[in-house]
This record gives C-alpha cells, sequence and structure tokens, in this order.
C-alpha cells in the first residue's frame, strides 16, 4: 500500500473516531447552562466565557446538539 494511502485512511480513521466520541462529556458545559448557573445576561456570559478561552482557562470545541452548533467548555489541565 503507496503512503500517501496509509495516511489517508489513518486521517479517515481519526475523523471516524472523532465522530463516535460522546457529544458531550460530563466535565464539558454549555453557555446555556452557564447562564442559568451564573444567573448573569448572555452577553456577559459569553464575554466572560470567551475572556477564559482566550486566556487558557477554558478550551472550547464545537459539536451539534439537536442538529444546531454548539460551543462545549472545558477546564484546561
Amino acid at each position: 500500500m503507496k503512503h500517501s494511502t496509509k495516511k489517508a485512511l489513518s486521517s479517515l480513521d481519526f475523523a471516524i473516531a472523532e465522530c463516535t466520541r460522546p457529544s458531550k462529556m460530563d466535565d464539558e458545559f454549555t453557555l446555556s447552562e452557564y447562564i442559568v448557573k451564573s444567573k448573569m445576561p448572555r452577553s456577559t456570559a459569553q464575554q466572560h466565557l470567551d475572556n477564559l478561552v482566550r486566556s487558557g482557562v477554558l478550551s472550547k470545541r464545537k459539536i451539534s446538539i439537536d442538529g444546531s452548533m454548539c460551543n462545549l467548555f472545558k477546564k484546561t489541565c
């Protein structure tokens, strides 16, 4: 098998593994969940989370929940 074919297959395997990963892990939360717990207005909560992501305290990733794209936030290690 050619090297480029092996590389493409390994990329394909990676993509498939990412799709099968649970959509939301126990230690992740959404903006909506944060708003409910913090009782902040939406714009303030979004700005606060964005600042925490920029400073490296939180990480975020996009997923699809019920057909809509959503950010999940998680404390970095």
